[in-house]
């Protein structure tokens, strides 16, 4: 018998609602994802900011959660259907859910119940149509970077090559403790 040992990665997950109850949206999707892809270890504090990309009168209320993606010993569990990666398993999880609420995909920023991104799979880059990991803008909007100083100020974004200290601190033109 074969042992396979798959190492855990660190899944960092931004949430965001901007229509309904908020507050209950993002609790309602974060129970989801903890009964669909892993347990939560940890939720950033909410953060209320203007609309990013579009104008809207509805602020949001954004946060960021991990999750540890758990080791499995077994790859076909970790692939199945022919090789999906965990990561693809994840965003198609996490578009249904947001389907639950009634999202609906345009591909231009609007109004929305829930928003889920994939922020970080431990150090992986992944950018495929489908999929584009560590998320592309989380450099440029603060909202995100408020929540990841409180999960995780030292982890290193991948291909900036700066801890996430660092990407806010040069955005807000502060010295770097």
């Amino acid at each position: 018998m074969r042992v396979y040992l798959i190492f855990m990665q660190e899944l960092i997950i931004g949430l965001g609602s901007n229509l309904g109850d908020r507050r209950k949206n993002i609790e309602k999707a974060i129970a989801l994802i903890g009964e669909r892809v892993g347990r939560v270890v940890a939720v950033s504090s909410m953060v209320e900011t203007e609309p990013w990309g579009f104008e809207s009168g509805n602020n949001f209320l954004n946060c960021a959660i991990m999750i540890p993606d758990e080791p499995v010993s077994d790859p076909e569990k970790e692939q199945p259907g022919g090789g999906i990666s965990r990561p693809h398993q994840i965003i198609k999880i996490m578009q249904a859910i947001e389907s639950e609420f009634g999202r609906i995909r345009t591909g231009v920023y609007t109004d929305r119940t829930i928003d889920l991104d994939i922020l970080f799979y431990g150090d992986e880059i992944i950018d495929v149509p489908e999929l584009t990991v560590p998320h592309p803008k989380l450099h440029e909007r603060d909202f995100i970077l408020i929540s990841l100083m409180e999960l995780c100020p030292d982890k290193v974004h991948p291909m900036i090559g700066e801890t996430i200290r660092e990407i806010y601190n040069h955005r807000k033109g502060a010295e770097i403790p």
